[in-house]
This record gives C-alpha cells, structure tokens and sequence, in this order.
C-alpha cells in the first residue's frame, strides 16, 4: 500500500509538472513578426501603376489626383482568433505574422495602402511594440524609392460586444497617421467588458483540454499566448493615459470613453466602425440610434463607414428582426416573412420536426417548439446549443437576408449603412444630429493577408472560411452532441455572465456549457458566408501617406466587393 500511495504521489507531480510545463510556456517561443524581405516592388512598375489610376481618375473628372485602393482591417496570428484558427485541428497551415502581412500587400495583392488591427484585447504592450516595429520596418522597404510602393497605416481593433442591445455598440479599427513611437499611444485602447473578460476567463484548463485533443507544438504555442495574455496586469486608472505605466493594459467599455482617451493622447487618428450587421456577435434587437447620442459619436476621427468586407456586404435595410421585444419588455421569437427565417423560429421546426418523428401528439410537440423558440432566444447569440445534435444543414437559411447582396451571416438589419444613414438623433431639436459617414470596405483577413480581394481565389486558404478538421476540433469547438433528443434545453453560461434583461423561463432541462464566446459560434455555417472582401478606394494627390490620410479625412472614398473598379 505503501509503494502505491508513493507510486500515485509520484504521478501526481508528474502530472502537476506537465500541466506547467504545458500552460507556461518555457518549452516554446510563440510567434514574432516573422521575416520580411527588403526588396521594394521596382520603381517603373510603382510609376505604371500610378499612370493607370491617375488616367483612370482623369477619366471620371478626378483631375490630377489617382485612385488608389486599399485594405484597412488586416490581423495576424496576434489576434486571438487568428491564432485559435491557425491550429492544426481547424485545418490551418501555422502562424501567420506580420512580416507575411507587409510582403502580402507588397508582392500579392499589390495594394497602394494597407493598416494592421490586431484585437487589442489580446494585444500585450509587448506585442504592441513589436507591431509598431514591423510597420516601421515595412515602411521602410517601401519608402527607400523615389514614390512608396505601398504605404503600412498602424493601428489597432477595438472588438466590443454587448450582451443586450443597449450596451452594444461593436467592432472599430483604429488608425493613426504616425507610425514614430513617440508619435502613437504606448498601448493600445481594448473593449474591456464581454470581449477582453472572456480572453482573460480562458484557464489553464482550456490550455489543457485542447492540448489533450490534439498534442503538438503549435498547441503549447497557444498556451503560451494564453499565459502570456493573462499575465499582464490592467492599468490602474489615471488623470491621464500618459500617466499609466507602459507593462499594463488599458480598456474602453463604450466609445465615448475610447474616444476621450485619443483625444488625451492627442495624436491623429480615425476610428471605422465595421461589422455593424453581422449577428455572430450582435444582439438580435440592436440598432445603431444609440452611437449617435452624445459622445458616443466623435464626427472628427468616425467619419467612414466600413460596409463591405470578408463577412459580406452590410449596406442593405430590411425591417425585420432577429429577436422582437414584447409589451413587457421581454425578449421573444418574431414570426416568419417571406424573405427572413428566423433562427429561434427554425429551432422550433427542428425540435417539432423531431417530436413529431417520435410518435407524440401534435399538441406536445407545439409546446416542445415554443420552448425550443424561446430557449433560442434566452441563449441570445449562442441560441443555436439549445438545439442538441444538429448540423449545418438543419437550420436552413435561417437568420439569412434572402434578398441582399452577398449578406452577412445572421444579418441584423439595424445596423444596415442604409439604416445607419437614415437616423436623426432630436436630442437637441434645434441641432439634429445625423452620421456623414463615407463608404469604404477593407478584408477582415486573420491570415496576415492584406487585399485578399485582390482575386477570387483560394476560398479556404485565403479567408476566414476555416473550421475544424476532424473529431479533435468538433469535440474542442462543437458544443453540441451527437444525439438528436426531441426537446431542447435551457443552456447556462457563467462565463457569458447571463443576459441582462428579464427572460421568460421554460422550463426545459438545464445544462451548463462553459465556454467562452468565441467557442460557441454556429463556425461551419458562418465559413458558409465568407468572401475574399473590398477594398477601400481613394481619390489621392500623390501615393504618399500625408496624401492618403488628408483624402480620406475629406471622404474621398468609396468602397468595393475586392474589383479594382
């Protein structure tokens, strides 16, 4: 017994030493800038390129200015989920690092101008500074000719997400004219809120568990930079962002805050809010009236609009809705129209439909789909587990614009460019209020692959359009099981925080899913929904940075689905 009892201790630290070893990081260096080569694109092939688009602009009356196009919504394996999609058991070939992303836009796509956005919640001081290198570095390359080959912007995503429609207010890049040091923030400015806690709630146990699923180098990498993330302190508030220490992390929870604290720092710089219909992460009742009271809207530095990108097109309005507020102001199902399924509404038919295969009453199984309906609804973006066992398939079109143009996966119509555009905010009755936005589009790409639009090619390879590529990755990033019960279960999130409003309750079994946000994306059917993205368009003196920046802060813009038009 004795010999056991030291066999089992002996076990135990050796088990305790491997989770360290594992979720630490002291076995791997996890990813750098990467290499970047020092050839610039030679000048008479710049110098052809401006007379085509400065012929181009002549012909539609831009008098001597080019059309230069570009691609400002670019990430590397610095984001989060650019690196949870790089592991091997999403089917991905590795790290994609900044120094792929400048000679991608250099020698590939041939973009006259492009920025970074890694997501600020995952973005240490470290990191920060080592992008602000890299863009130096790019930009050094491209500027040792006689005009910029191309020109790399820095900046940074803010990715915040709200649980209920009233505190959401989305996804916005941040850009600077600068690129010195001295001359932008010293760290970037997160969402705090839903997105930066459910990063910092990864544990070790998550390092562990995927480890356990699919064991390799690449995997002790991402435990690493979960360590690494989790390791750096938040900034204790200060009179000023230039009183903060540099080895901190600082957040906005809404935008008028992120906004104050650019002004602080005082440096140039434009913020492009994007994704404004995509439902992966917007509630299902949100509109875009809230971002034009007050200081939630800042018209010196938010005055574009990105409208198209690799999620698909966001222009389009349509009045229907993803989640109806009832009279006692409760979330509930919508019914059905002829252009827009509703998602919760789909998750009834499929608990009905299997109900009705089981050989219950119709009356049950009407109950059974209510419950399913409202159960959808009380997950909020996440609804799609309460439906156990289903496919892709299942859901249909559900939650589609059936008329739009290439629309973005689950689209929530209140925040359509046509929608954003048409508000007026009365809070001063003598002063109406309304967005000017100008309309760009850029790629969204997490494959440091700037100006994928460039050609539609390579799908898989050249978006986000990624899943997992066996039983490792369903069983890591797949909340559902296989069974197919004929009723649907009420889902606990402790990690969501639950949703803040009252919810009718239905009383279907309970169970609890802990998992982040991210992990419980509907991932195979939104890969459905990727293009290769726009780009933004720019009516530009000259090739140089000052050029670029001065036009688009004039809105001399326009947006394209990736066509050089």
């Amino acid at each position: 017994m004795k010999k056991l009892l030291v066999a089992l201790a002996a076990l135990a630290i050796i088990a305790v030493a491997a989770s360290f070893l594992i979720t630490s990081g002291v076995l791997v260096e996890i990813d750098g800038i990467g290499p970047m080569s020092d050839q610039p694109v030679p000048a008479a092939a710049v110098e052809k390129r401006g007379t085509q688009q400065a012929t181009a602009a002549s012909n539609i009356g831009g008098g001597e200015k080019q059309i230069l196009f570009g691609d400002l919504h670019v990430h590397t394996t610095y984001s989060f989920d650019a690196f949870l999609s790089s592991l091997p058991m999403m089917n991905d070939s590795g790290s994609h690092p900044l120094g792929n992303a400048c000679d991608f836009a250099r020698y590939c796509s041939a973009l006259d101008f492009w920025s970074i956005n890694d997501h600020a919640e995952a973005l240490t001081p470290k990191r920060w500074q080592e992008t602000i290198g890299a863009i130096q570095q790019c930009n050094a390359v491209g500027e040792s000719g006689p005009v910029p080959d191309t020109v790399a912007f820095l900046g940074w995503e803010w990715s915040q997400v709200g649980r209920v429609p009233d505190e959401h207010f989305g996804h916005k890049n941040v850009i600077f004219l600068e690129t010195d040091a001295d001359k932008v923030p010293t760290r970037p400015i997160h969402s705090g809120g839903l997105a930066r806690e459910g990063l910092r709630g990864l544990s070790t146990a998550t390092s562990l568990r995927l480890f356990a699923l699919d064991p390799n180098r690449r995997m002790l990498e991402f435990a690493e930079y979960l360590s690494e993330m989790r390791a750096v302190p938040d900034c204790e508030p200060a009179d000023s962002v230039r009183d903060m220490p540099a080895d901190c992390v600082e957040g906005a929870d809404t935008p008028d805050v992120l906004f104050a604290k650019l002004d602080d720092w005082g440096f140039e710089s434009i913020v492009i809010p994007h994704g404004t219909t995509w439902g992966f992460y917007t509630p299902g009742a949100s509109t875009w009236d809230k971002q034009l009271a007050g200081k939630m809207h800042d018209e010196d530095r938010q005055f574009l609009l990105e409208m198209f990108s690799g999620h698909g097109n966001s222009e389009e309005y349509r009045d229907f809705r993803a989640v109806a507020i009832n009279a006692a102001g409760q979330p509930v199902c919508p019914e059905p129209s002829q252009n827009y399924l509703p998602s919760c509404h789909r998750a009834g038919q499929i608990i009905q439909d299997r109900c009705l295969l089981g050989g219950e009453s119709a009356e049950e199984c009407e109950q059974r789909a209510a419950r399913a309906r409202q159960d959808y609804i009380n997950l909020g973006n996440g609804g799609h587990v309460a439906v156990t066992g289903e496919s892709a398939a299942d859901w249909l079109d559900a939650g589609q614009c059936k008329d739009c143009y290439l629309p973005a996966f689950n689209y929530r119509p209140g925040g359509a460019a046509q929608y954003i555009m048409a508000i007026t905010n009365f809070d001063d009755p003598q002063n109406p209020r309304r967005f000017r936005f100008g309309f760009m589009a850029s790629s969204d790409n997490h494959r440091a692959r700037p100006g994928t639009g460039y050609k539609e090619f390579f799908r898989k390879g050249m978006t986000e359009a990624v899943g997992p590529s066996n039983w490792r990755g369903e069983r890591a990033f797949r909340m559902a099981e296989t069974e197919t019960p004929p009723y649907s279960e009420a889902i606990d999130l402790p990690q969501q925080g639950g949703i803040d409003m009252e919810l009718i309750e239905t009383g279907s079994p309970r169970r609890t899913i802990d998992a982040p946000p991210l992990l419980l994306m509907e991932r195979e059917r939104q890969a459905s929904f990727f293009t290769t993205g726009g780009l933004i368009a720019v009516h530009a003196p000259s090739r140089d940075r000052r050029a670029i920046w001065d036009s688009m802060e004039a809105k001399e813009v326009y947006a394209t689905s990736g066509e050089r038009i």
